[in-house]
């Protein structure tokens, strides 16, 4: 048995701080993207999950081509966003690429220019260090030669006031013994004197060189010390430039990796929606189809709804008949007994007795409680009796019962005493169903249906309240494992929950 249906409606960064942060924002940008998408999927998957009972008591088919589409519709976004995300991540991680690449050669023209740095204050510091070793030789060599000068000079002056006799000068001079002999020791004499004079100045001019060396030595060693410490930090501004050139092209390497993933994300995210947008293609001719199909069964679903009705009404009215038999029968059963009661009082009278007639109680015409039925098995509902939208068909249709989402293979009970009149399989689309007749309480014949069972076990007889009637499925036309539980007031359906 169907639905019925009514009508309806960019900083300048160094080599590791640019990739860096160049990650950390395509990371961040990514995560927030993701998060993004995941809420929308999550949105989605929920929506899609309440097609299920909005779609219930719909043709399989047709409820399963829609749901594909529906599915496929609110994956294309999602699609389009994630391509858009990986496309934009993909230039992000391209213009990284780039900007790390510029930063590698950067570094390693900083690390040219430091080693160039180094090797030119390496070469200075070479000639300096030379030229010490020079000064230092110059002025031990001229020390050397000032210490036998002035030993010379010294030799020279005990000789000239301290020799004896004929050894000393003076006594050369003033031995002689003829005037030809003193004019002889005169030159001599001379002689000896300039050769201690140029020993004089060569001692003058060798004592001034050697305090020009010492003052050149001096400025030499400043200048080493200087080009020593100039050395030291441009070794250590190459080896810095080195590390950094190093830096900058493990960076590189990663941002080209990261260039290439980004590229292959952006290609793959566009062939699912490729995909995406061909599957909604199919899926959109497949519903068209079922959707034809759907309009037979929905008039064979009309065609038994209106037999099953008109066989309700017939049994209602023959209960009726026979509650108004039984209650006629009853209240002359008792205007019996109140006759009965009577004429014993009016004999008791005669024999000047005193009887008091005893009345019988008034006929009840409906003693049903409020909440007659008994729930058949317990769970969620999943959805109320009532109207509610066609998704597919575009219409208001009656879902005329209560559902309860309960697993596939749940005992299932009879809510009341009564005769099973249907039980067994019915192509209108409850799958395997019974129907049991509970007579007649608040003056209506009372029917309740167990719908979409996976396995049925009392098919035919009477049947006591609780009792085990089979076993809860996914038979028909259903989404799930469920049970739908319908009432029927002389053959129309109404809310169980005014019975239950």
């Amino acid at each position: 048995m169907r639905r019925s249906e009514t009508s309806g409606p960019a900083t300048r960064l160094t080599a590791a701080g640019l990739v860096i942060a160049c990650s950390v924002s395509l990371g961040s940008a990514l995560v927030a993207r993701a998060d993004s998408v995941s809420d929308q999927k999550k949105r989605n998957d929920q929506k899609i999950a309440s097609l299920g009972q909005q779609l219930e008591g719909t043709n399989a088919a047709l409820a399963r081509a829609y749901v594909n589409l529906q599915r496929t519709n609110a994956a294309l976004p999602i699609a389009q966003q994630r391509v858009a995300s990986a496309q934009a991540a993909q230039m992000r991680a391209q213009a990284a690429q780039v900007a790390a690449e510029a930063t590698e050669a950067r570094a390693i023209a900083a690390e040219a220019k430091a080693r160039a740095h180094n090797e030119a204050v390496a070469q200075k510091l070479a000639v300096a260090q030379a030229n010490e070793q020079r000064a230092k030789e110059q002025l031990a060599k001229s020390g050397a030669d000032l210490v036998s000068s002035q030993d010379a000079l010294d030799s020279y002056a005990a000789e000239v006031f301290q020799g004896s006799g004929q050894e000393s000068q003076l006594g050369m001079v003033f031995g002689s013994t003829s005037p030809e002999d003193f004019a002889n020791r005169l030159v001599m004499a001379d002689t000896a004197s300039a050769v201690a004079s140029d020993t004089i100045d060569k001692l003058a001019a060798m004592t001034a060189d050697n305090t020009s060396t010492r003052s050149y030595l001096t400025s030499v060693r400043g200048e080493i010390a200087e080009l020593k410490r100039q050395a030291e930090a441009a070794l250590r501004g190459a080896e810095a430039a080195a590390a950094a050139a190093t830096q900058a092209k493990n960076q590189a390497i990663i941002a080209k990796n990261n260039a290439v993933t980004a590229t292959q994300n952006a290609a793959a995210a566009k062939t699912q929606l490729d995909q995406l947008k061909s599957k909604q293609s199919a899926y959109t001719a497949d519903l068209a189809v079922q959707k034809k199909s759907e309009a037979a069964d929905l008039a064979a679903a009309r065609a038994e709804s209106s037999r099953l009705q008109a066989i309700l009404v017939e049994r209602a009215r023959q209960a009726r008949i026979a509650e108004q038999k039984r209650q006629a029968k009853l209240r002359a059963e008792r205007a019996a007994k109140i006759r009965a009661e009577r004429a014993k009082a009016a004999a008791a009278k005669k024999r000047g007795q005193v009887y008091i007639p005893k009345t019988p109680p008034p006929v009840q015409s409906d003693p049903t409680p409020s909440n007659y039925l008994s729930y058949p098995a317990i769970g969620p509902t999943t959805s109320g009796f009532g109207m509610r939208w066609h998704p597919v068909l575009q219409k208001w249709m009656l879902h005329d019962g209560l559902d309860w989402g309960i697993a596939c293979g749940t005992p299932v009970y009879a809510a009341a005493p009564g005769e099973v009149i249907r039980a067994g399989w019915r192509a209108s689309g409850w799958g395997n169903q019974v129907l049991i007749d509970h007579g007649i309480h608040r003056g209506v014949d009372l029917v309740t249906s167990y719908n979409h069972l996976s396995s049925i076990v009392k098919f035919g007889g009477s049947v006591r309240r609780g009792q085990l009637i089979g076993y809860s499925g996914t038979t028909g036309y259903s989404t799930g494992c469920h049970l739908h539980f319908g009432t029927y007031e002389d053959g129309t359906p109404v809310n169980p929950r005014k019975w239950l």
